[in-house]
Order: structure tokens, then sequence, then C-alpha cells
């Protein structure tokens, strides 16, 4: 099985060098460590890590928001802190895994791949919800588009679908975004008369 590929992000910058070398000696391989300075002005997308380990005393919601949303990997976050409202604005900001305790080798294997294996659910379940409301999106549009074309044609709701459709198979676009720019030049119109 091949090694996980590890960014290791610390607070600390004497002790980060330490869980880098124990993370190596135990089969880890960490492609890059970082001190909390050098956070904005890394790109990790050439070193294609898997994960994202974050040790921190004080862990921050804002440097935490950024880390998942600057990298887009699994972040697991690593504190002595167990404060609630620490967990609550960790798990918010976007943490995978929220673990209370030092790093400790011999179960990071595991918690890493538990983490990796939740953030694959989260990002599914994000683009199913993304794919459900553009669909819902999509369904109102063209209800509204084929009313339009009703009116203005005097069709049918079946002819006025036909038309949508055919005219968006030949302008090599989805039913929703023809009928989007079909609202979008009534509207356009609407706006001209009213100017006038």
């Amino acid at each position: 099985m091949p090694k996980l590929k590890i960014v290791l992000i610390d607070d600390d910058e004497n002790r980060i060098h330490i869980i880098q070398e124990s993370l190596t000696d135990n089969g880890f391989d960490v492609v890059a460590c970082l001190t909390l300075d050098y956070l904005n002005v890394f790109r990790l997308e050439k070193l294609n890590a898997d994960v994202i380990l974050l040790d921190m005393d004080n862990p921050h919601r804002d440097i935490i928001e950024n880390c998942v949303n600057q990298f887009d990997l699994p972040t697991v976050l690593f504190t002595k802190n167990s404060q609630k409202t620490t967990i609550k604005n960790a798990i918010d900001a976007g943490v995978t895994a929220y673990i209370v305790d030092g790093i400790e080798p011999e179960k990071l294997e595991t918690i890493l791949e538990i983490s990796i294996e939740q953030f694959k659910k989260h990002k599914k379940l994000e683009k199913d919800l993304k794919e459900t409301k553009t669909k819902l999106a999509d369904r109102k549009d063209i209800e509204k588009a084929k009313v339009l074309l009703m009116q203005l044609h005097q069709l049918s709701e079946d002819a006025a679908f036909q038309l949508l459709r055919k005219s968006s198979m030949s302008h090599r676009m989805t039913l929703g975004e023809m009928a989007r720019r079909l609202l979008d030049a009534q509207e356009l119109l609407n706006h001209q008369i009213k100017d006038e």
C-alpha cells in the first residue's frame, strides 16, 4: 500500500521538525512542512498530498478555515485544547477530524484513513446537493420559459417545450441554460421598453 502523503502544518516552529522526523521514521511521507507564517504563500497542487495534519496549541477558526478552503484536502487537527467552543468552531471551519491528544504514529494511519473517507463522503454529499439544487432551478426556469413561449407565440405547452428543446440542442446547451438565456433576453427587452 502506498504511503500517505502528509502536509504537516504546525504553530510551533521548534516542534514541527520533531513531529516530521517521527512521522517519517514511522513510514509516512511528509511532502511539506509548514509553519503558519508560510501558509498563505504555499501551493500544494504539485505535491499531490492526501491529507493535511494540523498540529496547533491554540486552534483559531480563521486559520483552520484558511487551510480547509485553500487546500481542499481532508484536514486532521491535533491539539491539547478540549474546550467545547474550540471544538465546535474547528468543526464548523471544516476539519475532518479533531483529536485531543498527541500525535501517536501507530494510531495515525487509521485516523488519517478514516478522515480521508469522511472527506470523500462529505464531498459527494456536497456534489449531490449542488446537482439537486441545479435540477430544481432548471425545472423552474424551464417552466417559466415554456409559459413565455406559449404567450409570445400562442403555442401549446408541448410545442413550447419542443421549441425550447430544439433551441437548446442547436446551441449545445442544457435545457436549463437555454431557458435562462430566454428569460434573461425577455427581461432585457422589458427594461428597454420601460426606459423608452
